[in-house]
């Protein structure tokens, strides 16, 4: 797992739907991935946003990237693994249900490509789902198209807006595909239902799927999960 610039920039964007959160866990701890010319790159679109910060402040020796994440006025965040290897503070095995230690613990959970490697991938969200605090905010950036063998899944619209909108009541705060490496705006995902083939797109090169989705508290019995294409069958 890792963030490379493009993801960097991404979650500077959205930080401001962050103000006011206290705490939260990142699904795997994060590294910084970055090309030495990268740095100074990021450095200035940085101070562009308004923030403003050095090298030395967000690439740490050790690569992982909690300082980026407060420079960029996150909130502090945990990070929970399957294993200790990388020193994270949870270890958890996401294909299983969490404990009661973990339910309704934190008011940010982001998934920088960990749930693509999780085999029961359902599970990994029910988890996220019962992590979260009312009015929580689960951010995720995963491959989307292109990007073959590299996780058991690649994942498509239908995940943030049919299961965490339709299904489960969140709100979309806000639904992207950016390229792993060409710079370029991200692309704005609509919601796929009721469009043709559940505005089913192509694309030329690898693709992350980055989506940002709020938690309007705790439901019932959730309808089922039915993806765009056959919503109306």
């Amino acid at each position: 797992m890792g963030i490379s610039i493009n993801i960097a920039r991404q979650l500077a964007r959205i930080a401001p739907l962050l103000e006011g959160k206290k705490n939260g866990i990142m699904l795997g701890r994060q590294k910084m991935h970055f090309r030495p010319e990268w740095q100074p790159r990021l450095i200035n679109e940085l101070a562009k946003m308004g923030i403003q910060t050095t090298e030395q402040e967000i690439f740490p020796r050790d690569h992982f990237c909690e300082p980026y994440l407060n420079a960029i006025n996150w909130p502090p965040l945990a990070s929970l693994d399957f294993s200790d290897i990388e020193g994270a503070e949870y270890i958890h095995d996401l294909s299983e249900p969490v404990g009661d230690n973990l339910r309704k613990q934190f008011d940010v959970i982001y998934d920088g490509g960990t749930t693509e490697h999780v085999f029961d991938i359902a599970q990994s969200f029910r988890n996220v789902d019962a992590m979260l605090k009312d009015d929580g905010i689960f951010i995720s950036c995963v491959g989307t198209d292109g990007w073959f063998g590299h996780g058991f899944y690649q994942v498509g619209p239908d995940i943030p807006w049919r299961y965490w909108h339709a299904a489960l009541g969140y709100d979309v705060l806000g639904c992207w595909t950016f390229p792993r490496r060409r710079n370029e705006e991200p692309r704005v995902i609509e919601d796929p239902t009721n469009m043709p083939r559940g505005a089913v797109h192509s694309y030329d090169l690898p693709q992350f799927i980055f989506y940002v989705v709020r938690k309007n508290g705790e439901k019932g019995t959730l309808p089922p999960v039915i993806q765009s294409h056959y919503v109306n069958y």
